[in-house]
């Protein structure tokens, strides 16, 4: 048989077996394409925001002092070797009414001159003539301002989306707002998109409000008062723009830098420092001078002149006290790693990466057993054929290499195919999804396809099949042409075990005696189709099971665990008497549970390794006036046993994300830090140890003890922060919102219901990918059964015409056949779901977010869906295999071996 005739065969092969062939195909294209395009989600994701920062000009480190900064700091940081630009910003927290709400708004100054002149390049670049223009934003809608009392606001906000013409009006800030701010009104000239700030759901962290920034603004340098210092410089890295945001390459090349800067800003701190406290001492020195002049020509005076020299001195000493009390400032040099948005991102991409890891490989594991039972099926239909090419002296390799052509070419078209289409199709999917809560321009189609991940996509897809065709090809060839020319002897009886249980085995009808035999005599063809359904009923539960954890998190939070649902924040500088009206007013309003509470947002970390993101992470710390009255308010409880963890006024509980975060056990440390007015740490931090942990699903907070409190701070808190449950509908609670807000010392009112729309709009982007497993599970499940009943089917023609002969009814005939693949695809489903529930906890702790903790329940509805869904496509290729049976001829029964 020369090449032509050979071609020729294996097309015939293909021809007259398309429904094996196409089956092989389809299997390997979803689990190429699937692995391939997960595997590409997270490097599609880190080169839209590679191309994102790179394109704005986003600052590569920051420099942050505890004293603030000055133009000579800069200049001596412009000079470090290997950094290419630096751009000095003015920074402050404030609380403003915007949107018709108060939140938390950062203000940072613009250099207003370069962003009018630069332009944008399309939806991921900002070109500017200025290399010193730092961190670009997108001018999205108005126009840059242009005077102290106007300002861009964030496009991308969705705790207070503003537009053109709103008005910001500042009401208060950590300290002075006056002595920062040089307007408290701010017009809303243009929106923006920044590089910086890329996680909408949060643009940052501060000790105001909630203790999250819900908007963003850039004002020109005028709007702030005069001689107010830097609060940041930033940093531009030679070299860092051609390297991958938060790849090691990349941040190899700003440690080597960021090690430089920290000791050029040290030594620039360091020499301010001494300036400072130099003229401090200096004028020190010069009251002294004064008042020993004053003591001189007194010497001689009353009484009263010498008291008021003492209480001269007095001050002098004191002044010399705090002079000698001086510290040296904390400088903090930061990267990206250090920024929330930034890091979120990149912590989310690496997410995609686990999960791309694992998850893939059911797929693979199905169509390796799929390609197997195919195979075999197809070589012991060839088995004369086979012994034909070997009696006319064919060698093994030439015969098996006309079944791995087959295979080869089945398994390299589905592994293109599918690579090339889902390497597009799911990482759009995926991006689109996350760009509900990340402004992070996505790349656009074509998608980049990694030749690394297609070649090792591809590489498994058809290895496996060709593998599995081998192990099918190999074991036929060893045998003698002369016992290949003959049909293989049907498999031996057995006796099986259920033969064993006399009661049951005698109830038993003929049909089911035989289909039980026939089930555990092939015992290959039983694990082939149990593994088989199991891996897609798996994958089907857990696609259901994502949904069910990751919106459980909303009821489990609000009413189980949070029993308040309105929070009351007041001015820093509020007193007694209004944080005890604003109690009162809530009670005669009828609401209940209302407590006071001190609630600070601070960062913290554990003793140990972390899996955060950020090497510290945010967190909110409440201080109850009194504990009863906290565990009124929240359900201090263990999500394992759902017991009450005890909480009194010496104990410290953490909730169970943030010990999951860094290890943190009962009876182990955990690192408080606390935040400058612009969220960036401060101090070296104080060790509390944890009496226990407690379930909680948003957020990360640490309950403390008003005595345990005392190891951070001495003094008393204030305890400013109102808890209560309000009853009444929307209407009923913005007027008690407006009521609130025309009361002494009211900063904030927050209901719990604004919290839950912001959750719900932030998990809405795993709907698109649930919907993705969920029919990429449904397709590979209907392939499966498909094939597998096919050749069930196949392997029993004679059989099936035998029990034609003999008289059976189509019905009969139906019911005999179809009876084994039901009872075969109930057990799958059953393995499918215990297989599916440890697969389900895998991708839940894999995907999860820092601030968020998923539930662990499966609800029993998805568990009956997957099994019914199962089950459906089973029913479904039952029907079309029907007139497959009834087209069975009666004379194939001669063909057996007697």
């Amino acid at each position: 048989m020369g090449r032509s005739a050979y071609m020729t065969e294996v097309v015939r092969s293909v021809r007259g077996s398309l429904g094996r062939f196409l089956a092989i195909l389809g299997i390997v294209a979803l689990g190429c394409g699937f692995y391939a395009g997960l595997q590409m989600c997270g490097p599609d994701m880190r080169a839209a925001a590679d191309r994102w920062y790179d394109g704005c000009a986003l600052w590569d480190l920051r420099v942050v002092s505890s004293q603030r900064l000055d133009d000579a700091t800069v200049v001596r940081l412009r000079k470090v070797e290997g950094i290419t630009a630096a751009m000095p910003a003015r920074t402050v927290d404030v609380m403003a009414d915007a949107a018709g709400k108060s939140v938390a708004v950062r203000v940072s100054s613009v250099d207003a001159d370069a962003a009018r002149a630069s332009r944008a390049s399309g939806a991921s670049a900002v070109t500017s003539t200025d290399d010193g223009y730092l961190n670009r934003a997108r001018l999205v809608s108005g126009r840059w301002p242009r005077r102290a009392g106007e300002c861009v606001a964030s496009a991308d906000a969705t705790t207070a989306p503003l537009k053109v013409g709103d008005v910001v009006r500042v009401t208060s800030a950590a300290g002075d707002v006056d002595s920062v701010l040089a307007r408290r009104a701010l017009t809303v000239v243009g929106t923006v998109s920044s590089p910086d700030y890329p996680y909408t759901g949060s643009f940052g962290t501060t000790t105001l409000g909630d203790g999250t920034i819900g908007q963003y603004v850039f004002v020109t340098d005028d709007a702030f008062a005069k001689d107010v210092p830097y609060t940041t410089v930033y940093l531009a890295v030679s070299g860092a723009r051609g390297l991958e945001s938060g790849s090691s390459a990349y941040e190899r090349r700003v440690d080597a830098v960021a090690k430089r800067v920290r000791r050029a800003a040290n030594a620039a701190a360091g020499e301010r420092f001494q300036g400072l406290r130099a003229d401090a001492q200096a004028q020190v020195d010069a009251k002294a001078r004064e008042l020993e002049a004053q003591r001189q020509a007194a010497a001689a005076a009353a009484q009263a002149a010498q008291a008021q020299l003492e209480e001269a001195q007095r001050q002098i000493d004191a002044a010399q006290a705090k002079v000698d009390a001086m510290q040296g400032p904390e400088v903090y040099v930061l990267d990206r790693a250090q920024s929330e948005g930034a890091a979120a991102y990149q912590a989310d991409t690496e997410r995609m990466d686990h999960i791309a890891a694992v998850f893939p490989a059911m797929f693979f594991l199905v169509a390796a057993l799929v390609a197997l039972t195919t195979m075999t099926r197809m070589v012991e239909d060839d088995r004369q054929k086979i012994g034909t090419h070997k009696a006319l002296g064919y060698g093994r390799a030439r015969i098996a290499a006309m079944y791995l052509a087959y295979a080869l070419l089945a398994a390299g078209t589905g592994a293109v195919l599918g690579i090339a289409v889902l390497s597009q199709v799911l990482p759009l999917i995926v991006t689109n999804a996350y760009g509900i809560i990340y402004a992070v321009p996505s790349l656009g189609l074509p998608l980049p396809v990694s030749l690394g991940i297609a070649l090792a996509s591809g590489g498994l897809g058809v290895g496996v099949t060709l593998a599995a065709t081998w192990l099918a090809v190999a074991s036929t060839l060893r045998e003698t042409p002369a016992a290949l020319m003959l049909p293989r002897a049907p498999k031996a009886g057995r006796r099986i075990l259920l033969e064993r249980v006399g009661p049951l085995w005698r109830r038993l009808s003929f049909s089911w005696k035989v289909t039980f035999r026939n089930l555990f005599r092939y015992k290959r063809r039983l694990l082939m189709t149990v593994v088989g359904i199991a891996g897609c009923s798996a994958l089907l539960l857990v696609g259901f099971g994502l949904h069910d954890s990751i919106w459980d998190i909303i009821d489990r939070q609000f009413g189980p665990i949070i029993r308040y649902d309105t929070t009351v924040g007041m001015d820093a500088d509020a007193a007694e008497k209004d944080v005890g009206a604003v109690v009162a007013h809530l009670r005669d309003a009828g609401a209940r549970r209302v407590e006071r509470v001190e609630r600070r947002t601070m960062l913290a970390r554990g003793k140990g390794g972390s899996a955060s993101a950020t090497e510290k992470t945010r967190v909110s710390v409440m201080v109850p006036r009194t504990s009863a009255g906290l565990s009124r308010c929240v359900s201090l409880r263990d999500r394992m046993t759902g017991k009450a963890v005890a909480f009194g006024d010496d104990r410290v509980l953490v909730t169970e994300k943030l010990a999951s975060l860094y290890g943190i056990r009962v009876g182990e440390k955990i690192v408080l830090f606390g935040q400058d007015d612009a969220g960036n740490t401060k101090g070296k931090g104080v060790e509390l140890t944890v009496d226990g942990v407690v379930e909680n699903y948003v957020g990360n907070v640490v309950y403390v003890g008003r005595d345990a409190w005392r190891r951070v701070e001495e003094k008393d808190p204030s305890f400013s922060t109102v808890l209560a449950d309000v009853r009444g509908g929307t209407s009923a609670r913005e007027r008690l919102a407006e009521e609130l807000h025309d009361m002494d010392g009211v900063a904030t009112v927050a209901f719990s219901s604004e919290t839950i729309e912001t959750y719900r709009h932030m998990l809405s982007v795993v709907n698109m990918v649930v919907v993705v497993l969920i029919v990429s599970a449904g397709a590979l499940a209907f392939i499966v059964l498909y094939n597998l009943t096919n050749i069930n089917v196949s392997e029993r023609v004679r059989e099936i015409a035998s029990l034609k002969v003999l008289g059976f009814t189509r019905r009969e005939v139906h019911a005999y056949v179809f009876r084994e693949i039901v009872l075969l695809s109930l057990l799958g489903d059953a393995v499918g779901m215990v297989l599916g529930t440890w697969l389900e906890g895998f991708v839940i702790t894999t995907a999860e977010v820092d601030y968020v903790m998923f539930g662990r329940e499966i609800h029993p509805l998805s568990f009956a869906l997957a099994f019914a869904l199962t089950m459906a496509f089973t029913l479904a290729i039952l029907l079309l295999m029907r007139r497959r049976l009834d087209a069975v001829d009666m004379v194939e029964s001669l063909k057996s071996v007697d």
